[in-house]
């Protein structure tokens, strides 16, 4: 069941005041204390449903001492989005949301809407790993540990410019027409998919054919499988996420001043950074970075050839690994 959470004049970092709402799920119960309370966070393009698969029961990872929250990023379709906000914030007027901004509004549903002071973990794939960061430089007292998986601390030049790549080819469907337009921009949302395709699995995935393990049988079929996760956002959604990747950065803001390593520094929670060995945007030097500039963090490889994908929770070798490693942060 999905609950909203609603807040009245909020300010973002650019200062656009603006009602908004959070679309989030619980599983499991809050112990009395409310000391038993796991975060999950959204993903590009993904909503509550596909985040529960980071955390499915398995043998290693068992649940029933844990409520898990999982909250929708901005612009995901289910939370506040250019798709479902009224005027005159609605479609191509959607303010940019930051992750800070992100982290700023899920700060408030868990502390004043749900009561919780503490949260053992705060996890999340991709996108979820940049507000896992940022949960951890905004809030280190009230955080024991976070998983950023397949995501950084700030979005690198190459990262941005992957990022840039594909909306380019979005907007160079004539239908889009600034964002205003009347249908979906099916030729720039196919062009989009198609280059992202190319990016969301490894060299070595292609190479050897490992799409096969996934029920495919040609590269076309890579492209298909993409073109259908994606159309099942909104174009402008699409953007506003991109939009947000893209401004990603832990330091960009009045605490840090941009002092990047400072704000690494801050990060008192325990922590295991797991980038994929293959990954083509999120790559291990920007993760060894980040973890030497961490007090409490360790740096445990994804070596799967799945690539940016293989911290989602499809690939059995990232499932082991992001599992055991829920597991050691849960029980250290």
């Amino acid at each position: 069941m999905i609950n909203k959470y609603q807040i009245k004049n909020f300010t973002t970092q650019n200062g656009v005041s603006i009602d908004i709402e959070l679309g989030y799920t619980m599983q499991g119960n809050l112990n009395k204390s409310k000391t038993n309370a796991i975060l999950v966070l959204t993903s590009y393009a993904a909503t509550h449903v596909d985040a529960q698969d980071l955390f499915a029961k398995t043998e290693i990872l068992k649940q029933s001492d844990h409520c898990v929250v999982v909250i929708n990023m901005f612009s995901n379709s289910v939370s506040s989005s250019p798709s479902n906000t009224p005027k005159p914030y609605n479609g191509n007027n959607f303010p940019l949301f930051t992750i800070f901004d992100n982290v700023a509004a899920q700060y408030k549903l868990i502390k004043e809407e749900l009561g919780i002071n503490k949260l053992n973990l705060v996890m999340g794939f991709s996108m979820g790993g940049l507000q896992a960061f940022e949960w951890g430089a905004q809030h280190p007292e009230m955080v024991e540990s976070i998983l950023p998986i397949c995501g950084a601390a700030k979005v690198s030049r190459h990262n941005w410019l992957f990022l840039e790549g594909i909306k380019s080819a979005l907007l160079s469907d004539s239908n889009f027409n600034g964002g205003d337009y009347k249908s979906q921009p099916k030729k720039g949302l196919d062009a989009f998919s198609t280059v992202y395709a190319g990016w969301a699995f490894s060299q070595d995935f292609f190479r050897e054919e490992l799409f096969k393990e996934m029920g495919m049988e040609k590269i076309e079929d890579i492209i298909e499988f993409l073109k259908n996760y994606m159309k099942r956002r909104d174009a402008n959604d699409l953007l506003g996420m991109l939009e947000t990747w893209q401004a990603a950065d832990i330091s960009n803001n009045y605490k840090y001043k941009g002092n990047f390593d400072k704000a690494l520094q801050s990060i008192e929670s325990k922590a295991i950074i797991m980038p994929c060995s293959t990954d083509l945007y999120f790559r291990v030097a920007d993760s060894e970075y980040e973890v030497s500039q961490m007090p409490n963090a360790e740096l445990r490889i994804i070596n799967s050839k799945y690539g940016h994908v293989a911290g989602s929770g499809m690939d059995l070798i990232g499932k082991y690994e992001i599992d055991r490693a829920i597991t050691d942060l849960l029980n250290n």
